[in-house]
C-alpha cells in the first residue's frame, strides 16, 4: 500500500459504492481485516522513526545534502482505519521538530475527506513470473479541485496484501504514483537487526520530474517501512539528487 511513510498520505469519508463486475467475495475498505494494514497490526502508541537524507545537485552542479528525522505515531485506531502524526527535525543543534496535522486512513489507505465513490472488480498480478488473484478497487475522492483516483490491487491471501497501487492526482499539481511488490520475501540487515519482509517499487512522476525508489518493509516495524533507496530527475530525465531512508528506531506495541 502506498503508504504513508513513507510513504506518503491521509484518508477520511462517506463510501458510494457501485460494483463494476460480480465479485463476491469483494472487501469494502472497512472489510479489510486491520492486521493487513501495517499499522493496524499495533497498538495505539507505536511509531517508528525513519533517517532521510538528501542530496541534490542544482543548475550549475552545486551539491547540497540535508538530513533530517522523521517520526510517524500512531494515535488512534477505529473500525474503519488510524490516525497517524509526523513529527520532523533536522539535524542542526538548533533545528526545532515540526508535526504535522493528524491524518486518518482507511484501511486500504485511501484518506476519508472529500466525496468518495468506490468500484470493485477482480484482476491479477504477477511477482517473479507467478500469478496472484487479486481483488481490484477503485477509489475515486474529489476534494475542492482536485480528484484522487486510486486502484489497488488486494490479495486477502497473500502478504504484504496490497500487491499494487496507481494513485492519479488532477488539478493544480497533478501527481502519478505507481507502487509494486517486486518480491514477496526478502531479508535485510539494518545496523544490528535482521529483518524478513518484502520488497517494493514506487516510482512518482509530476511536472517537475520523476522519482524511483526501491524499498524493503516488514511486518515487524509500525507503518512497515524498513529502507528506501532511490533517484530523482528532473523532465529531460538528468539526474537531480538521491533521497535515502533508513529506519532509525521504532517501537512496536502489539494489539492485545
Amino acid at each position: 500500500m502506498i503508504a504513508a511513510h513513507s510513504g506518503t498520505s491521509p484518508a477520511r469519508l462517506l463510501l458510494i459504492v457501485s460494483t463494476l463486475a460480480p465479485c463476491p467475495a469483494a472487501a469494502l475498505a472497512e472489510d479489510i481485516p486491520r492486521e493487513q494494514h501495517p499499522w493496524g497490526r499495533f497498538a495505539v502508541g507505536s511509531w517508528s522513526r525513519l533517517r532521510v537524507i538528501v542530496e541534490s545537485v542544482d543548475e550549475n552542479q552545486q551539491k547540497t545534502k540535508r538530513e533530517q528525522l522523521v517520526t510517524t505515531r500512531l494515535l488512534k485506531v477505529d473500525e474503519h482505519g488510524v490516525t497517524l502524526q509526523t513529527e520532523t527535525v533536522g539535524a542542526g543543534k538548533n533545528d526545532k521538530p515540526q508535526k504535522s496535522k493528524p491524518v486518518t486512513l482507511n484501511w486500504d489507505g485511501t484518506r476519508r475527506d472529500g466525496r468518495r465513490n468506490e468500484r470493485l472488480s477482480l484482476g491479477e498480478v504477477k511477482i517473479l513470473g507467478q500469478s496472484h488473484t487479486c481483488q481490484t478497487h477503485t477509489i475515486t475522492r474529489v476534494v475542492d479541485a482536485v480528484t484522487v483516483t486510486t486502484k489497488s490491487w488486494y490479495s486477502p491471501d497473500t502478504a504484504p496484501h496490497f500487491l499494487k497501487q496507481l494513485v492519479r492526482v488532477r488539478g493544480p499539481k497533478p501527481r502519478h504514483t505507481a507502487r509494486d511488490v517486486t518480491r514477496l520475501k526478502a531479508t535485510r540487515t539494518v545496523g544490528k537487526n535482521t529483518f524478513v519482509g518484502w520488497e517494493a517499487r514506487t516510482v512518482v512522476a509530476d511536472p517537475m520530474g520523476r522519482a524511483r525508489m526501491l524499498e524493503f518493509h516488514s511486518p515487524l516495524v509500525p507503518g512497515g517501512l524498513v529502507e528506501a533507496k532511490g533517484e530523482r530527475h528532473d523532465p529531460d530525465s538528468a539526474k537531480i539528487g538521491t533521497t535515502t531512508q533508513i529506519l532509525d528506531a521504532f517501537h512496536a506495541i502489539p494489539t492485545s
